[in-house]
């Protein structure tokens, strides 16, 4: 159950970070020599596409968390701090 936690708590924050470093490094670069009248349905349907996984990573990430935090110190209380 753990392995299973981290694993799906890793790939969410992969998606989320991962995908918002391509549109910051990638594709604002990419779009920039495009028209305006271009460029803004690119971003349109680009952010249509990858907002679903990123509203699924910050669904998964909280509580893939919790279900390791409680799994492996059986609570927030028993954490070290």
């Amino acid at each position: 159950m753990i392995t299973t936690a981290l694993a799906l708590h890793l790939l969410a924050a992969l998606v989320w970070v991962g995908g918002m470093f391509f549109a910051i490094m990638v594709l604002r670069l990419a779009a920039g020599e495009l028209e305006p009248p271009v460029r803004a349905p690119l971003w349109g349907r680009v952010f249509a596409k990858f907002f679903p996984w990123v509203w699924m990573a910050v669904i998964l990430l909280p509580i893939t968390g919790y279900v390791m935090i409680f799994a492996v110190w059986g609570g927030l209380h028993n954490m070290p701090m």
